[in-house]
């Protein structure tokens, strides 16, 4: 009762002072989604339709972490709006230096840099964006609290204090899907034909993963975050957050935890 007299105050109070007020939330429990798979985090879903959240595990959700890849979203939508990336097809010259991921150790385009998350294709790009561009487009785009400068501009998005709550994520990517950002328009359709992830004749489902890898002093974080449009018209925003439950590292089940997760969840609310 004491939750929602101060939603409907906090509400009254926005409506006074000429803001919209907050979308409602309501919290669901999917734990068993999360523990099946072997991780713990946290779930935040969007309906643009009923204008509502669904959130599990609400504070976490409220919480910033490292965009990781999830920021090549962005990245790319700056390149192209700054010129440093003429247009996705645009080819990157692979330096010889072999990474631990075979799939980066190629020349390749931006948009199949996109797909398999080349992240020393995103840095080369970063490099030639420069931080003051960053600084000055991040600022644009509401993107966050992005902490970037000369010296960090190829990792501040992998390292560091940067960080984006899943409400922030959903926020941006329901400004891009709507194509209302303040960027080009056929940028943001050019990024958004990158994001398809499956295609069905009921529903297409748009998304991008993200990993921080662990350290010492962290543990491993991954991201998925994306939006589904139905074939009925309607759209929906989501954003995962994960991190793996203690035990030894298994990196081939996480990897795969963020998109199976999401899709049981999606699942669970009728969906997918």
């Amino acid at each position: 009762m004491l939750r929602i007299c101060w939603f409907m105050l906090l509400n009254g109070l926005l409506l006074c002072l000429g803001a919209a007020p907050a979308p409602p939330v309501t919290e669901r429990d999917f734990g068993r989604q999360f523990e099946q798979h072997g991780v713990q985090g946290s779930f935040l879903f969007y309906d643009g339709a009923a204008g509502r959240y669904t959130a599990y595990n609400l504070a976490r959700c409220r919480r910033g972490f490292l965009p990781a890849s999830t920021f090549k979203i962005p990245n790319t939508l700056i390149g192209l709006e700054t010129g440093a990336l003429p247009d996705t097809a645009a080819l990157y010259r692979w330096d010889g230096v072999a990474r631990s991921f075979p799939q980066w150790n190629q020349d390749m385009t931006y948009a199949r840099a996109l797909r398999v998350s080349c992240v020393p294709c995103y840095q080369q790009l970063a490099r030639q964006v420069g931080a003051a561009a960053y600084r000055q487009w991040l600022a644009k785009l509401r993107y966050g609290r992005m902490h970037v400068t000369p010296a960090n501009v190829d990792t501040f998005w992998l390292d560091g204090d940067s960080r984006i709550t899943q409400f922030e994520q959903v926020d941006f990517l329901r400004r891009l899907q709507a194509e209302t950002l303040p960027l080009a328009a056929r940028h943001q359709r050019a990024v958004k034909q990158l994001l398809v992830l499956q295609k069905t004749p009921t529903y297409t489902l748009y998304g991008k993963t993200g990993w921080r890898f662990r350290s010492a002093r962290n543990p491993d974080n991954g991201w998925l975050v994306g939006w589904l449009t139905r074939a009925d018209g309607r759209t929906a925003f989501f954003a995962l957050n994960v991190e793996p439950q203690p035990g030894p590292p298994d990196d081939a089940r996480f990897l795969a935890s963020r998109r199976a997760v999401a899709e049981a969840v999606l699942k669970e609310m009728g969906w997918l």
